[in-house]
C-alpha cells in the first residue's frame, strides 16, 4: 500500500494509480485517508508539521462521528453564541448541534497521523511546480534542499488560499479577504461572539472565540476603510489595555464560477474557495469536499468531482452568499438580522439550515414571513 520511495532525482511508486496531494491540512489529510482506505496509492506533502494556521478552530461537533476522529482532540464545546449589532443583541442556543473548538496545530497533526495509519505516505517537503506529460503529472518538490520529481496519475492542490498549484492553472487567483486578529493571553470565555455593523466591521463581522487558554479576537479588513483603528477599538472593548499585536491572514471567498478540476489536476479546500460564505465556516466543508473528491478519484471519473460537489453544496453556498449581501449591507439590515434571530421560530429554522436539515426554500419562506411582520411593527 505504501509508495515505494527511491531516493534519487525521481521518486518512484505505483504511479498508474497514485494521487499526489499538496497540503496536509484538514482537506488534504481527509482525502488521503479515504483514498488509502480504498487502496488508492497516495502521497501527502506538507511543508511544516508544526504549522499553526490562524483560525478560530470552530467546527460542528458532528465531525468526530462523521470522520471517525477521536473526541479527545476537542479543546472545548460551545453550546451558545451571541450576535451583536449596533443596537441589538441575541443569544443563540446550540445545544442540539454544539460547536467544537480545536487547536489547529493539534487537529491537523492528528488528521495527518490518521491518514498515515491508513496507508498514506507523508512527506515533509515543499511543492515547487508541476508539468503534464504522457497522461501523467510530474511534480517537482524540495526535500532537504534537493529537488525530487514525483510522477502521478492525479495532482491535488490542497495547499491553501495562496495555492502554488492553482497559480499554474488557467484559473484566476483565488479570491480572498484579509483579516486582522490577536490571540490575547489570560482571557477566556465559554461562548462565541459575533459583532456586525459599521461600528465593528462594515459589511462583514468581528469575532471573539475561545482559543486554548487565550482569546481569539479578530475582524475582517475592507478596502478603503480604516480597519486597523476599528480593530484597535474593538479589541480594547473586549480586552481593555491589552497590548497584544494584531496579525493578518487571508480567508478565501467562494466563487460559483470557480473550476475544481483541470486536466489531471484538482483544487480542494481553501485552494478551491470551499469556505461557506457569510459565516466563513471552513474546516467542516473542506473535509466534506474531500470526501466528494475521493469518490471521483476512486471511481476514476474526475469530472464527477465538480458535478457532485455542485449537487451537494452549490445551492447552500449560493444561499449564504445571498444572505450575506442582504443582511450585511447596512446597519439597518444587521439590526433586522438580529431581530430575525430574536424570533424563536426563525432561530430554529436558521439553525436547521445551518445544520443541513432544512432546505433553502423553507428558510427563505420563513424569513419573508417574519420580515413582513417586522416591517409592519
Amino acid at each position: 500500500m505504501h509508495a515505494n520511495i527511491v531516493l534519487g532525482k525521481f521518486m518512484t511508486f505505483d504511479f498508474e494509480t497514485c494521487t499526489l496531494i499538496v497540503g496536509g491540512g484538514p482537506s488534504g489529510s481527509t482525502l488521503a485517508r479515504k483514498l488509502s482506505k480504498n487502496n488508492i496509492t497516495n502521497i501527502l506533502i506538507e511543508k511544516n508539521d508544526n504549522y499553526d494556521k490562524p483560525c478560530g478552530g470552530g467546527i460542528k461537533s458532528i465531525v468526530y462521528e462523521e470522520f471517525d476522529i477521536p473526541k479527545e482532540i476537542e479543546f472545548r464545546r460551545i453550546t451558545k453564541f451571541d450576535l451583536f449589532s449596533p443596537n441589538k443583541k441575541v443569544s443563540v442556543d446550540l445545544t442540539r448541534t454544539p460547536i467544537s473548538i480545536v487547536l489547529r496545530k493539534d487537529f491537523d497533526k492528528l488528521n495527518r497521523k490518521l491518514a498515515q495509519k491508513a496507508g498514506t505516505e507523508l512527506l515533509f517537503s515543499r511543492f515547487l511546480k508541476f508539468e503534464r506529460k504522457d497522461e501523467f503529472v510530474y511534480s517537482y518538490i524540495k526535500i532537504d534542499n534537493e529537488t525530487k520529481i514525483i510522477k502521478s496519475l492525479y495532482l491535488v492542490g490542497a495547499d491553501g488560499v495562496t495555492s502554488t498549484v492553482r497559480k499554474q492553472l488557467t484559473q484566476p487567483t483565488q479570491e480572498k479577504i484579509l483579516t486582522i486578529y490577536s490571540n490575547i493571553p489570560n482571557k477566556d470565555i465559554d461562548k462565541c461572539e459575533f459583532y456586525f455593523g459599521e461600528k465593528f466591521a462594515p459589511n462583514e463581522y468581528a469575532w471573539v472565540f475561545p482559543h486554548g487558554d487565550k482569546l481569539s479576537v479578530g475582524s475582517v479588513y475592507k478596502e478603503g476603510i480604516d480597519t486597523e483603528t476599528l480593530f484597535k477599538n474593538f479589541k480594547n472593548k473586549v480586552a481593555p489595555n491589552d497590548n497584544t499585536k494584531g496579525k493578518g491572514f487571508y480567508i478565501p471567498t467562494w466563487n460559483k464560477n470557480s473550476l475544481l478540476y483541470e486536466d489531471k489536476v484538482f483544487l480542494l479546500g481553501d485552494a478551491a474557495g470551499q469556505v461557506l460564505p457569510f459565516s466563513y465556516e471552513g474546516i467542516y466543508y473542506v473535509m466534506k469536499s474531500a470526501l466528494v473528491l475521493a469518490d471521483a478519484i476512486i471511481e476514476n471519473k474526475p469530472e464527477n468531482y465538480e458535478i457532485n460537489w455542485n449537487k451537494k453544496y452549490k445551492k447552500r453556498f449560493k444561499f449564504f452568499k445571498t444572505m450575506q449581501k442582504i443582511f450585511l449591507s447596512s446597519t439597518f439590515m444587521t439590526d433586522k438580522m438580529i431581530a430575525f434571530f430574536q424570533n424563536e421560530k426563525l432561530q430554529q429554522r436558521g439553525l436547521q439550515y445551518w445544520e443541513g436539515t432544512a432546505q433553502p426554500l423553507s428558510f427563505i419562506q420563513t424569513v419573508l414571513k417574519i420580515t413582513k411582520h417586522l416591517i409592519k411593527n
